[in-house]
Formats: structure tokens, sequence, C-alpha cells
């Protein structure tokens, strides 16, 4: 999906365009969903800044859909920016994600503070995986708010998924209102060039979340220089539209039942290091002043459903 952003830490990285079609904006399938019946398109998020030098940019690029369409990805494809999103109409469909649920691995850095957080940004690296049909393996951002039962969440990241039937991911997932008309920063888009183990030099991918304040929307921004990718509108949700209780650092793999699991990051282990680990870096939280700020030590614990010799992750402060 999603995942805060955004995207890269340097010039050499680029979003490859693959398998798109252009898309009147108001046509897309995102507005055909019952809760969006009447909704009105925000072309730009109310904090955004150097509007129209952002806008002028697009100009440049030889994939971008013809003004007033955007870009809809419309085939499977692996080592993607990867969304997923639950509202209160999809519950059923995304008990699937529980940490607890069969087929999945999750390790993750989770915020512990009793406040309201207002999105997350990191740079997540990206690692050429061979995933099979019906797996998938995803490092990302996780928005959540609500009990177990009414769980509301966004997923964004970068991940390699054997697509199938893995689940709710990018158009898949109906709501989501796409306003950028590039097709290198759509949601689907593939990311080149991938980390390569044993090299010191590393490339992620910035991805960044972010709540409107005036609307409530929540807005995918990637790159450096932000591009505004699209929103997902406040109306889908019970209870991220006041806000998210929890913020998560993530990597999960699932595979069907009786299927060995699938690597997760680079499929190395964080004890062998930069070298070799994947890793995410420069994590902030968005707080309840909507102020962006570097995650703090005391205030995040690390989570893992199952024995560090599988899955690991490492925590060391600030980096």
């Amino acid at each position: 999906m999603p995942e805060e952003q955004h995207y890269f830490t340097g010039s050499d990285i680029i979003m490859v365009n693959n398998d798109f079609q252009c898309v009147d904006i108001y046509q897309q399938p995102s507005l055909q969903h019952p809760l969006l019946t009447n909704h009105k398109i925000q072309l730009y998020p109310t904090f955004a800044k150097n509007i129209m030098q952002n806008r002028s940019s697009y100009g440049k690029s030889m994939v971008k859909c013809p003004e007033g369409k955007v870009p809809i990805y419309n085939k499977t494809g692996r080592h993607q920016i990867i969304t997923n999103s639950s509202s209160k109409l999809q519950i059923d469909d995304f008990q699937q994600y529980s940490q607890s649920a069969h087929g999945y691995h999750t390790v993750s850095l989770d915020t512990t503070q009793n406040t309201i957080f207002h999105g997350a940004h990191a740079a997540i690296s990206g690692y050429g995986l061979s995933i099979e049909a019906n797996h998938h393996s995803i490092s990302s951002i996780w928005i959540e708010s609500g009990p177990p039962t009414e769980l509301n969440s966004i997923k964004v990241g970068v991940g390699a998924d054997g697509y199938k039937k893995t689940g709710c991911y990018n158009y898949r997932c109906p709501g989501f209102v796409q306003v950028n008309h590039d097709k290198e920063y759509a949601l689907g888009s593939l990311v080149t060039p991938l980390n390569s183990i044993g090299s010191t030099e590393k490339v992620a991918s910035f991805i960044k979340i972010k709540q409107d304040r005036s609307t409530g929307h929540w807005w995918l921004i990637i790159q450096l220089e932000p591009i505004y990718v699209g929103y997902w509108p406040k109306e889908l949700f019970n209870h991220l539209s006041r806000g998210a209780s929890s913020i998560r650092f993530a990597g999960q793999t699932y595979s069907p039942p009786n299927k060995d699991s699938h690597p997760m990051g680079s499929g190395r282990l964080p004890k062998e290091k930069f070298r070799n680990s994947a890793f995410m870096a420069i994590l902030e939280i968005i707080d309840s002043e909507y102020n962006e700020v570097a995650v703090k030590d005391r205030d995040m614990k690390s989570y893992t459903d199952t024995h560090s010799e599988c899955y690991d992750l490492a925590y060391n402060g600030y980096q």
C-alpha cells in the first residue's frame, strides 16, 4: 500500500511504470464505494506546500496520464509499493490480518502511548525476494484504531507478493482516492533498483501516511520532495476518522496452510546487520498536535510472534 513518505533516498531510485490504465479521476473505482456516494475529491492536502511547483514537475514525466485522469494498476506485480486498508464495511475480510491469524508471521516496533496519532513516516528498504503464488512478504507502516472486532487499519509499504488470494491490496481495497496522475507514483508501482545482500550502498523508499487536520482524510505521500499520491477518505472509517490509537513499523509474511513460510525483509536476520539485513530508518510519528517527531525509545516496544531464528527485529533507538 501505503507506506507513509516518502520515497527515495537517492535520485537513482525510480518507480517503474507497469500495466496501468488511465481512468477519469471522477470515474475511478474507489468512488463506487457506498460510503463515498457524495464524496468531493480533495486534489491536495491542506498541509501541502509548493503545490504549483509539485504539479509542474509532472509535465516532465513521459509516463503520466492526461490531465483529469489517474493511473490504476490492473496487473499483479512483485516488489511493489503495497497498501491495504480496512473500513467498517470490510471487518470480516480483515480478520485474516490479525497478528495471530494462521499462516501470518509478524515482527514489529509498536507505540505504547495512550494518545492519538495522526500518521507516521519511515524509509523502507526493498529486496528482490522470490515469492510463490498465494504468499506475500511486506515491510510496512501500520496505522490502526478500534477494538479487535472493529479494527480499522491502513498498511503501506514495500513488498513482494506472489498474489492471488493473499488479501486486499492496492486498488482491490475499495476507497483509496488517487489524485496523482504520474504512473511512476501510483499504488502497485514497481520499485527499482532493489538492494542486494552484502552491498554497503543501500536505497530505501520514503513513505508517509498523514491525516489532514481539516478534512480528516489519510494521505499517502512519497519521496522527499513530496508526491501526494492520494488518500483514504475519513468516511471509510468508524475509528480512524478521529485519528489512530497505535502505530506499528512492521514486517509480515503470509503463507497458506501446510506451506513453508517465506523470507521476510531481505531474508537475513538483524544480527547480520546493515550489510545483509533489511531495515527501516528515520522512524517518525505524527503526534496528537500534528507534529512530525522522531520516535522515542521509551515509547516503543518490540513484538514478534515466532522464534527469533525464524524472524526477528532489532531496535537500537533512532538511527
